[in-house]
């Protein structure tokens, strides 16, 4: 379904600069967004730690990148590589 929003010219520089430099559409970003939206009003994530719920954003690509056979990472790498991509 498609929707449309107007967002003002720092939002939307700042979405723009994101998406660059995470690799990730506006589209990707706003979903994400909505959903933790949703999220929180139903309060299924009112309960979790902060850092659970960025554990949680990750955790499935660190599965993915473990069973796909790559080496694994070291504790700091991986807090390096999760700053860098969720702040």
């Amino acid at each position: 379904m498609a929707a449309s929003a107007r967002l003002n010219y720092d939002l939307e520089s700042w979405l723009g600069r994101y998406c660059r430099s995470k690799g990730v559409s506006k589209t990707e970003v706003i979903e994400l967004g909505l959903l933790k939206v949703r999220r929180m009003e139903n309060g299924t994530e009112a309960h979790l730690h902060p850092a659970f719920a960025a554990f949680q954003k990750v955790a499935s690509g660190l599965v993915k990148e473990h069973s796909s056979g790559r080496e694994r990472r070291s504790i700091d790498a991986m807090r390096k590589a999760v700053r860098a991509k969720y702040s």
